[in-house]
């Protein structure tokens, strides 16, 4: 994994919440001004891109938006029920580079969707292999994660890399799942919660090439949905790489909905990716 020198910071943009993320050269918009401070606003934040060296922005708007996203000759990328504290989130996209907009792999994406489908008429059940056991992540644990995080992929949108942060992120709401056999951690995912909108992403998720095919990653998922439905989410939603088939299947056996894909949307394992959006309404 490459190291990552700047991580994702929330600024408070005239007023409303957006997340810069370096990384992956995108700006997150979650909240819009009132209509007559809209122009001035996209002003400031195409501004605010080029100061940040990002060149997309993402706009997560109420159904009563899609005009004006229209307007402003943004791309309908996809949605997630129940993100807004219940009410649909619809993903626009502005693109301020017409690379970044160009999209890949549609070949590689069609196999994996294809391979999804042919495997998910086998019915699952989720269970631990015998040696194996879970448990919910301490800061003791941080060591082992970041070096599971460091060897599974070549980049990430956050520094999952070093300890100190994946620390700060459980002391942020970054509920972790770990799986260890005798006594090291092997696999790994986690629930980030978005209390302001009573959902949560499904994120973080990696095991070791040598633990893979073991349904490691599909037992935390069903350990992670009730404790997320605990909390009082509406929503666990995730963004899976769309070349792999890994966790789009893993979704998909929890009963996710797919939502639409997000183009060259993350820098992880080593290039922009796109990603496919799925969410399952608790």
């Amino acid at each position: 994994m490459k190291m990552l020198q700047k991580s994702a910071y929330d600024l408070t943009f005239f007023g409303q919440h957006i997340t810069v993320e370096p990384t992956s050269r995108r700006i997150k918009v979650y909240q819009l001004p009132i209509a007559k401070n809209m122009d001035t606003f996209m002003d400031r934040l195409q501004r605010l891109s080029r100061e940040t060296n990002c060149d997309k922005l993402i706009f997560y708007v109420l159904p009563d938006n899609q005009e004006l996203m229209k307007s402003y000759n943004a791309d309908y990328e996809g949605m997630i029920q129940g993100f807004f504290n219940g009410e649909t989130a619809l993903i626009y996209a502005i693109f301020l580079n017409s690379d970044r907009k160009q999209s890949v792999d549609s070949e590689a994406e069609k196999q994996v969707m294809q391979n999804i489908k042919e495997r998910i008429k086998e019915g699952f059940t989720f269970g631990l292999p015998e040696g194996y056991s879970m448990k919910w992540a301490e800061k003791k644990d941080a060591p082992q994660m970041a070096l599971l995080y460091k060897t599974v992929f070549k980049s990430y949108p956050t520094p999952m890399n070093d300890p100190e942060f994946i620390k700060e992120m459980m002391q942020n709401q970054v509920y972790f799942s770990i799986i260890e056999k005798e006594g090291s951690v092997v696999s790994a995912c986690s629930a980030d919660v978005l209390p302001d909108y009573q959902s949560a992403e499904l994120s973080d998720c990696a095991t070791y090439p040598n633990h893979r095919g073991k349904q490691l990653l599909s037992y935390q998922v069903s350990c992670l949905i009730p404790r997320v439905k605990q909390l009082g989410m509406n929503v666990l939603f995730s963004y899976s790489r769309s070349v792999s088939v890994g966790m789009n299947l893993v979704n998909v056996k929890h009963g996710f909905q797919y939502g639409g894909k997000m183009i060259r949307n993350s820098n992880i394992a080593g290039s922009m990716e796109n990603m496919n959006i799925w969410y399952k309404i608790l």
